[in-house]
């Protein structure tokens, strides 16, 4: 009698320890959306309770990213060239997919609507195995399906009519699969978003496809082959379009009146662009397009709510106008044969350009920002003179003015022209200056001391080295007979004459790439160190102080 009484409080106290497996199925699907499904998938042989929430889990993603680790590993090890690496690959990437059909066969007889289905593998032998995973989403009614894979070079797995005809489906991602012609069988009645990458298809395919989804509002077509030509009509629904590097494609139509927002990014070839009729874009970005000065001046006013432009790589611009009352946002880089840009942006508030020194000419322009990313091989006397007319005239014209450039030798103008040309961003109190490339390459003392002579009472310099994620932070105070107030009431144009005190942070930043529950995040950690010094022999404080820093970092 005691013992029966003892096993009967044991069990109390262990039911007690389980309450999760008394919720609702729905709340325990709910904390498995936020494991990895390989988790998911464990959680089954919890219980029966668990097992059957797993059954009838809405999701499903056979990512080997998620599975698969050593076989990523062995692929950005490159084994091509040792047959055991084959070996082993083939032995790990079998053993994957047999592991990936028992989870099928387990939830076969458990019929259920699946809300996602996920397939993302490399270098897959094994089609008969997609072919299933195809039929299993199909036949669960899946709403989301991405389908991702890579065969061998220039192979494609032809992708089965079935998929084009599932009217659940509300997204759908394919990645290595060839498009044969649908007819007019296409009937994704429900389809809100379309991504079509590395798929080999023709004009004639591609153009039913998307015209057989009529509530369509987000198409990606990138990196595929097959057509020359892109001709999309009638999509009232549609808003963000993306066509990206379709390395065949020559020319281009699309007829939506109600985008909002489109990116065309090259091919080269790509020559003939006609989106005149999506009058209701809002941003815009044209890169690595064969477009010319013409055609771009005479749309931009065909585009009244236009708030947002990006132009990148176009080398056929060569003299440009930007002429639009509701432009807010612009950008141009590298367009490597530009030589003059004129301004009619009444409005713009940021301006963002990365290139050689050019022409621009304005009007009004009254901006909140401006970045100026100077690339240029050939820096003379000359040049110098013009990269300190350009940035005294942005500087009139913006509240914040960000300088970038690849080595920073554009902040250190020759001593003989700092006598002749007036400090072009007098009267800024903070100066923001980017260097692409490791701090240890150049001595920030120098640029430091150019960036003071461009600016002689700033109150704060940021210069951060981008490919070392380091910033240097200096906060300057003054010498008190020379403030009224918080301005400088002598012009003294030397800052050596009127700085007391400077503080230095040192921030480091480290970033990692964490996997966390089912996504991928990237992780910033910032280390910051504190010094100050007075202004006697300010320059070689500052160099002592970064080569300990490059000995604390290599020891």
């Amino acid at each position: 009698m005691v013992d029966g009484s003892f096993d009967i409080i044991r069990k109390r106290r262990i039911d007690d320890v389980d309450r999760i497996s008394a919720l609702p199925e729905s709340i325990l699907q709910h904390i498995m959306s936020f494991l990895p499904f390989r988790d998911v998938v464990r959680t089954s042989v919890l219980s029966k309770t668990w097992e059957k929430a797993w059954h009838t889990f809405p999701d499903i993603e056979f990512d080997e990213k998620l599975f698969g680790q050593d076989l990523r590993n062995l692929l950005l090890l490159g084994f091509d060239e040792l047959d055991s690496g084959h070996k082993r690959f083939d032995q790990m990437k079998r053993k994957l997919l047999n592991y990936w059909e028992k989870v099928l066969q387990s939830r076969r007889w458990e019929m259920t609507s699946l809300r996602k289905f996920t397939l993302k593998t490399e270098r897959l032998s094994d089609l008969e195995f997609v072919h299933q995973c195809i039929r299993y989403a199909v036949e669960n009614n899946v709403k989301v399906l991405k389908l991702e894979i890579s065969l061998e070079k220039d192979v494609f797995y032809n992708l089965p009519q079935m998929v084009l005809c599932l009217k659940s489906i509300t997204v759908l991602k394919l990645r290595g699969f060839k498009l044969e012609s649908p007819g007019s069988n296409v009937k994704l009645s429900s389809l809100r978003e379309l991504y079509l990458s590395d798929v080999d298809a023709d004009a004639h395919v591609v153009e039913n496809l998307v015209g057989g989804c009529p509530l369509i509002e987000f198409l990606s077509i990138e990196f595929c082959g097959g057509f020359k030509s892109l001709k999309l009509f009638g999509l009232s629904k549609l808003s963000i379009i993306k066509v990206q590097s379709n390395s065949e494609l020559e020319r281009m139509t699309i007829n939506a009146p109600n985008a909002r927002s489109m990116a065309v990014i090259g091919p080269d070839i790509l020559s003939d662009i006609n989106i005149a009729t999506c009058k209701n874009l809002k941003f815009l970005c044209l890169c690595t397009a064969s477009v010319v000065d013409g055609w771009l001046s005479n749309l931009i006013p065909g585009l009244p709510l236009l708030e947002g432009l990006h132009l990148g790589l176009c080398y056929e611009l060569e003299s440009i106008k930007i002429s639009s009352s509701s432009l807010k946002r612009l950008r141009i880089s590298r367009c490597m044969n530009l030589v003059e840009v004129k301004f009619e942006t009444p409005n713009l508030t940021k301006f963002g350009y990365e290139g050689e020194i050019i022409s621009f000419s304005s009007g009004v322009l009254s901006l909140l920002e401006t970045d100026f990313y100077i690339c240029s091989s050939n820096i003379d006397n000359e040049w110098y003179v013009k990269f300190v007319e350009l940035i005294t005239k942005f500087h009139g014209f913006s509240k914040v003015l960000n300088l970038q450039s690849d080595s920073g030798q554009i902040a250190i103008v020759p001593s003989a022209l700092r006598q002749i040309l007036p400090p072009p961003l007098s009267g800024a109190k903070h100066l923001n200056f980017a260097i692409n490339m490791p701090f240890k390459s150049f001595p920030i003392a120098q640029v430091l001391d150019g960036l003071l002579w461009m600016s002689p009472h700033v109150q704060t310099v940021s210069i951060k080295f981008g490919q070392d994620f380091k910033t240097f932070r200096f906060q300057f105070s003054y010498k008190e007979h020379l403030l009224c107030g918080e301005e400088i009431k002598l012009p003294v144009s030397c800052w050596k004459d009127c700085i007391k005190k400077v503080e230095i942070e040192i921030i480091s930043e480290k970033m990692e790439l964490i996997e966390t529950f089912n996504k991928v995040e990237m992780i910033t950690e910032a280390d910051s160190k504190w010094y100050a010094f007075e202004d006697e022999l300010l320059l070689e404080k500052i160099d002592k102080l970064v080569s300990q820093s490059h000995w604390l970092e290599s020891y």
